[in-house]
């Protein structure tokens, strides 16, 4: 089944929160339980360079983003700054606490929301079980609008 198609609007600067339910076709959310998440941020699909990584499970979660150049290429010797939030799996709508299976509570904070370029930008968010079988849900435009008070 391909990915859900979402484009998302995010005002730069700001902290960014989305919440998803990931649901079986009969609408029962599936429990997340051993499974890994990965979103990032890219302006092309194209590009090697991340502008945006939240990973996450049920236990750990992070974020890296481009710091002061926007974007950054995994692995090389600037690999990103680390800024709060991440993926939180089996989560309820307010994030931090677990309690909705199938609940996905995606978090970065306005520092390293700051540091996000303007523009339209492309996202998709991986889900991968326990047996390493990776499912791509949703894909779409970031489009980050600029901030004015800094």
């Amino acid at each position: 089944m391909p990915a859900a198609r979402h484009d998302l609007d995010i005002d730069r600067g700001a902290t960014f929160k989305l919440f998803l339910e990931y649901q079986t076709a009969g609408t029962t959310g599936i429990n997340l339980s051993g499974y890994t998440a990965d979103m990032q941020v890219r302006r092309s699909t194209k590009t090697s360079k991340i502008i945006l990584h939240l990973q996450g499970n049920t236990g750990e979660r992070g974020v890296t983003g481009g710091g002061s150049t926007g974007e950054y290429v995994a692995g090389a010797a600037f690999a990103g700054t680390a800024g709060i939030g991440g993926i939180f799996l089996n989560a309820s709508s307010v994030g931090v606490t677990e309690g909705a299976t199938g609940g996905i509570f995606i978090q970065a904070d306005s520092a390293t929301m700051k540091n996000v370029p303007e523009g339209q930008h492309h996202y998709d968010l991986e889900l991968t079980d326990s047996s390493g079988t990776v499912t791509r849900i949703i894909e779409g435009r970031f489009r980050v609008s600029p901030d004015v008070t800094r």
